[in-house]
């Protein structure tokens, strides 16, 4: 196994991820309801950036864990759960105070749920509830998936670990088609863990193949292989869906054309894309909100909410769908620019200075 180190800052998947969120805020924010566009209606533009997430998490934290396997078992999991706590703790469960403060129901009856990281699981049996904080079932999904993978990772010897990740990628789509097929629960085939795990580890075999001696050299391959066989499913998906049928299997498939699409993007972007495409993806606004998107993701919901009130409490008329739009984003941006710069980075240099104990 190579030991190049994944921890190499590669600033074009940063830019992906202010993409991703940006998809996320499209789809929430209320510019979607000028826009005619029927993807709109569908929520499918802001399940596109879920999904990019979803691969970039699986890529960049089974790169860290592959490269940790050569240090003591002890000591790969104490980093890695010291990192990773300290990156992701501190605004959710801030935010989730605030919300408790101001009185939120969907909060203050469930706060032990969403503390855990089990809204996911709450939206699937109360989904009433997740109206005022829906989007935070993606966060959940993701700390489950930090539970589990890295004893995975860890532990299984390295000559089983590609199958181990095909066995993942396969059990996200047969969970949704077992859950379809049983119970037709929409929520529960998509909300949970089991449900995610293929876009998930499919960022996790891009990163063993980017890191494995033998596959590296047939990465390219590989990658056009996922570009193929993602832009076929989704083609698939797209004609079923204009003829209406087939509705089961675009359900089952509903995360793995795109995650695969998107894996190819993610191991090109790694790179580092050239011409048109690699100068947006290097344009420094776009890299920035890129490092900021954790905290675009996690405020962007509330915000069309904050505007309204704030607006009401001043006796001022509600601005349109578009006015609205841009100021629900410039509220998103200042909030996730001042948690940046006051918490999130302090912490992330706490944790670099911690991990390295």
């Amino acid at each position: 196994m190579s030991k190049a180190s994944p921890l190499t800052y590669k600033p074009q998947l940063d830019a992906l991820r202010a993409i991703a969120a940006m998809a996320v805020m499209a789809e929430h924010f209320p510019q979607h309801k000028i826009i005619s566009w029927q993807i709109f209606q569908l929520g499918y533009i802001g399940l596109l950036g879920v999904l990019l997430f979803f691969v970039l998490s699986g890529y960049l934290i089974t790169g860290i864990l592959l490269y940790s396997r050569s240090s003591r078992f002890q000591t790969a999991l104490k980093r890695f759960y010291i990192r990773r706590p300290l990156r992701i703790f501190p605004i959710y469960h801030s935010t989730l105070l605030i919300l408790f403060v101001i009185g939120l129901p969907s909060v203050t009856g469930y706060i032990f749920w969403h503390a855990l990281y089990l809204s996911n699981v709450l939206f699937v049996l109360e989904p009433d509830v997740a109206a005022p904080i829906a989007h935070l079932w993606t966060l959940s999904v993701e700390e489950q998936f930090y539970l589990i993978w890295p004893f995975i990772i860890l532990v299984v010897p390295y000559k089983y670990l590609f199958r181990v990740i095909l066995w993942a990628i396969g059990t996200g789509i047969f969970w949704k088609a077992l859950i379809i097929e049983t119970v037709g629960d929409r929520l529960a085939g998509g909300l949970l863990v089991f449900s995610c795990l293929d876009s998930l580890a499919l960022g996790a075999l891009l990163a063993y193949v980017e890191q494995d001696e033998g596959l590296r050299l047939k990465r390219q391959n590989i990658l056009s292989g996922l570009l193929a066989s993602g832009s076929v499913i989704m083609l698939i998906q797209a004609v079923l869906f204009m003829t209406d049928g087939g509705k089961g299997l675009r359900l089952v498939l509903a995360y793995l054309g795109p995650s695969l699409v998107f894996t190819w993007l993610v191991g090109r972007g790694a790179i580092g894309f050239t011409g048109w495409f690699g100068v947006v993806l290097d344009w420094w606004p776009l890299r920035y909100l890129g490092k900021i998107s954790y905290g675009l993701y996690l405020y962007h919901y509330f915000m069309p909410r904050v505007l309204q009130s704030a607006m009401n409490s001043f006796g001022l008329a509600q601005p349109g769908n578009l006015a609205a739009t841009l100021l629900a984003f410039l509220l998103t941006l200042l909030a996730a620019v001042l948690s940046w710069h006051l918490v999130e980075k302090p912490i992330s240099q706490l944790k670099d200075k911690l991990s390295k104990q």
